[in-house]
């Protein structure tokens, strides 16, 4: 079998947050953050209104401009006030939820559509030709350098990798790591074969979950991944991949992310942070016309829309979508082959509400007593890319369970209220506590109500939606560091309920 890889570094990088001492307002919007007493006042009629068409008044604009000289933080706001069309929000009671075996059988019955699968561990056996070019490029990394006690370590690389060239097989027979299609523990699939070493990688990241891997052969010239993970510590998903060049990669346990292969929207272009690529431009791309994008988006949607319906996930709406460039290799002189798609995300609606947990999941990093943990919970959504090939990718991220609705049209504080809070909050939350010249300058142009989840301090696993007010835009730093680049990011939320602001990260 002719072995194509892709050739992205797989990993997982750490995110760390720092936060510098900020001052404190004398206000109770500042206060300990008490679900209890939340949920009681979304059932207090006394405290808002549960209409939604009235909370926001006259308030079809929002506009103001804040300066706090002694806290150096500049804001603009000139923003669109987005008010769902409901009757209603609610508080509603959630947990994550695995991956079943029937939506994975379903996946399989519409993109698979009966081609044999095999183990996709199989992909991480180094072939000899692989070994090779591990040598090379360590044997260029020693003639460039002259520090001598780097170029041991270099050799002793070198000298490993000659080790393992002489074991390792010319090519890699999938047809030898058949696969039975069904979702397991991963203590079983390790305990099989404890020289797996995928298996082994899985029992380290996810010793107490679930997984499933298969792939195609790619004999037919289209190369097909398919990978579901339920996993306590990063998250549940479920990935799927086609491309004619090589096997598009699955390979990381966080549950919002595939690899990052690097994608841009065409009418924006390309730019090197859209590629986690040292060194990546505009010279390094091909782009694979024989995989491209002559369909209309609305064509893609009717796709995207149809395989959603059998797949019964019918809660889900479209939230925003566009014609993308997707890279999905890398050769071994770096040059990036890339796809034109539309690639079309999808998210929960709930009372003809999104459901938005975008930009930050929840995150848990440090000791908790004598244990050391570390878990995420990303926002749910489910992202449908489509290409003249049809359906070539399929992604559905931290899905969730409604348990129960606490409160039904929950009352909420008025807009007037919220935005008060908001030019209070903005500027202490962004205070820089330091001593440099330059201010932070940030920029409002969207106000959305909405829902997210939030959820109580000591439970990761479970949360209320809870309406919210987003407040969007873009942030530069006392640096002159932009936060985001092309798309707008959220500078604060708001819970809508009693006006305290929900830290994304911490989940409350």
């Amino acid at each position: 079998m002719r072995r194509k890889m892709n050739l992205f570094a797989l990993g997982m990088a750490a995110v760390i947050t720092l936060s510098a001492c900020q001052k404190s307002p004398d206000s109770s919007i500042v206060k300990n953050k008490d679900l209890d007493n939340m949920i009681e006042e979304a059932g207090n009629t006394e405290n808002g209104s549960g209409s939604v068409a009235e909370l926001a008044g006259n308030y079809d604009t929002y506009q103001t401009t804040i300066t706090d000289d002694s806290l150096q933080v500049a804001v603009n706001v000139d923003a669109k006030v987005d008010i769902p069309k409901t009757n209603q929000m609610s508080v509603v009671r959630i947990r994550q939820k695995n991956l079943t075996q029937d939506l994975l059988d379903k996946v399989k019955e519409e993109l698979v559509k009966g081609e044999t699968l095999y183990d996709g561990s199989a992909l991480s056996i180094r072939t000899r030709e692989a070994v090779e070019q591990e040598i090379q490029d360590w044997e260029r990394e020693l003639a460039g350098t002259d520090d001598a006690a780097y170029k041991d370590e270099i050799q002793r690389e070198i000298d490993a990798l000659q080790e393992a060239y002489e074991n390792a097989p010319t090519e890699i027979a999938l047809e030898s790591y058949p696969s039975d299609g069904k979702i397991h523990s991963v203590s079983e699939l390790y305990q099989k074969d404890q020289q797996n070493s995928y298996y082994a990688w899985q029992q380290e990241l996810n010793p107490n979950g679930e997984v499933y891997y298969g792939v195609s052969d790619g004999k037919n010239g289209n190369y097909l991944s398919l990978y579901v993970q339920n996993n306590e510590n990063y998250g549940n998903c479920l990935r799927f991949g086609s491309d004619k060049h090589g096997y598009i990669n699955m390979n990381s346990v966080v549950a919002d992310s595939e690899g990052n292969y690097g994608k841009w929207k065409i009418e924006d272009g390309f730019s090197e942070d859209d590629l986690l690529i040292e060194s990546a431009g505009t010279d390094d791309l091909i782009e694979y016309t024989d995989s491209s994008a002559t369909i209309t988006q609305e064509e893609a949607q009717t796709q995207a829309q149809e395989l959603l319906e059998k797949l019964g996930l019918t809660d889900f709406q479209l939230y925003e979508g566009g014609l993308y460039g997707e890279a999905v290799t890398q050769d071994s002189e770096g040059k990036i082959g890339y796809r034109k798609v539309y690639i079309l995300k999808y998210l929960r609606s709930m009372d003809g509400v999104f459901v938005n947990n975008d930009g930050e999941e929840k995150l848990t990093d440090g000791w908790v007593g004598d244990d050391y943990v570390k878990k995420m919970w990303s926002g749910e959504n489910v992202e449908v890319i489509v290409n003249d090939d049809g359906i070539v990718g399929f992604y559905y991220r931290s899905p969730i369970e409604i348990m129960e609705t606490v409160v039904e049209q929950a009352s909420m504080k008025s807009f007037d209220e919220i935005k008060d809070i908001f030019e209070q909050m903005v500027v202490v939350g962004n205070a820089t506590g330091s001593d440099e010249e330059e201010k932070v300058s940030i920029d409002v142009n969207r106000v959305i109500l909405r829902y997210t989840r939030i959820s109580e301090e000591n439970s990761f696993d479970t949360g209320l939606l809870v309406p919210v007010w987003d407040f969007m835009g873009r942030k530069t730093d006392q640096y002159g560091e932009k936060q985001v680049l092309k798309s707008d990011t959220c500078i604060l939320t708001i819970n809508a309920i009693d006006g305290t602001i929900i830290d994304r990260r911490l989940g409350y």
